[in-house]
């Protein structure tokens, strides 16, 4: 039988390692046995998910003999820890258990610093969550193995939605990762301006950009610091704080920045209000539940009256889908250049790309990582002639 060769060698891959992950159980069914009542263990990060960590091992009746962290010469102690240099682990011979979970985080990094100390196991924070799903609750992209597994026909399904070889190897690595707890699946993230990776092509004309989840306006700042030509600009952003520094920054470059629409405002599939947990940053982001703050919301298609944007962005803390809802006639119409987040929400790794592929307008669908374990997962939509 011959051997399969290029595209269909990779896509082979990246289906061998979704299926070799979807088979190993061990999240599943028996998740870091090691952290029984009675148990000491370390752990690695002395920072805000730590200490939760630490809190919540106390209780399940787990003894944390210290931490292990870089900022031990400023910390020394945390919550009546000793905090100590990861190179000086005191007991090789205890489990080490990260604590750490955010795009900065490199797991493949950290695990191989605990490993260069003598550590023989090293329990990674999604066994660490596995083991106590209900307890930390769902973060990010991060559920249960249960709800996790549930969706494996779905994520099966999405691996033959992407256009290229290195767009499934990267899906393929992520949900392994998910579903093994082995750092070794990761991909590394994928480099370039932000929104414009380098190995995808750019556009060769001015940009009508609209930002979805504009933040402070690093994106755009970014984009005119690289000088990319933008020639029209739709900044959205919800939070007080952060449109206040948003609109600092237009006003002192008034007489340079391109045209330029500013709304405090949310996305969504309609215009109306919304409640709105402010004051984190980015990581502000509508309420499913009465939130301290009610915001306008607004539908894309109604904010844009009628014009074509070449390019839509959405990082917009896992409410993506309903913002594409509400862009869905000028999507149709204009057929901008997507870049859609799908890292906020478990299901949107395979379930944004199905509503893209369901327009049928052409956009050939590419995945790229932009963080460590899966923070800031991109997918772009790019239409297939003219993009």
């Amino acid at each position: 039988m011959t051997a399969p060769h290029g595209a269909a060698a990779h896509n082979d891959a990246a289906r061998e390692r979704l299926e070799s992950a979807l088979a190993d159980r061990a999240l599943l069914e028996h998740p870091a046995p090691e952290l029984a009542r009675g148990a000491r263990v370390v752990l690695y990060g002395a920072g805000n998910v730590g200490r939760e960590v630490l809190r919540l091992l106390r209780s399940a009746g787990v003894q944390v003999a210290h931490f292990l962290d870089a900022r031990a010469e400023t910390l020394a102690m945390v919550d009546g820890i000793p905090v100590c240099l990861p190179q000086a682990a005191r007991d090789p011979s205890l489990p080490v258990v990260v604590a750490a979970f955010n795009r900065a985080a490199d797991p493949r990094a950290i695990h191989a610093v605990i490993r260069a100390t003598g550590t023989m196991r090293v329990i990674d924070f999604l066994e660490l969550h596995a083991r106590f799903a209900r307890e930390l609750g769902d973060r990010y992209w991060l559920v249960s193995q249960p709800a996790l597994r549930s969706r494996a026909a779905e994520m099966r399904e999405g691996l033959g939605r992407w256009s290229d070889a290195v767009s499934r190897a990267h899906y393929a690595r992520l949900l392994a990762y998910r579903l093994t707890g082995d750092p070794a699946h990761l991909p590394n993230p994928v480099g370039g301006v932000a929104y414009r990776p380098d190995d995808l092509p750019s556009p060769d004309h001015p940009a009508r950009f609209v930002d979805g989840g504009a933040f402070d306006g690093d994106t755009i700042r970014a984009w005119l610091d690289a000088g990319i030509a933008v020639e029209r600009y739709w900044g959205f952003e919800p939070d007080p704080a952060n449109f206040t520094k948003l609109q600092r920054w237009w006003n002192v470059r008034r007489e340079s920045g391109p045209a330029h629409l500013l709304e405090r405002s949310a996305l969504g599939a309609s215009d109306g209000v919304a409640w709105f947990d402010a004051g984190a940053g980015e990581a502000s982001s509508v309420s499913r539940t009465r939130a301290s703050l009610e915001v306008p919301l607004r539908a894309l298609d109604s904010a844009l009256q009628g014009e074509a944007p070449t390019e839509i962005k959405l990082d917009i803390e896992g409410a993506e889908p309903e913002a594409l809802e509400g862009a869905r006639r000028t999507i149709l119409r204009a057929r901008p250049r997507l870049a859609i987040c799908v890292y906020h929400r478990a299901d949107h790794l395979w379930s944004i790309p199905s509503w893209i592929g369901s327009l049928g307008a052409g956009y050939a669908l590419h995945l790229r990582p932009h963080a460590h374990a899966g923070f800031d997962a991109v997918a772009y939509g790019i239409p297939a002639a003219g993009g």
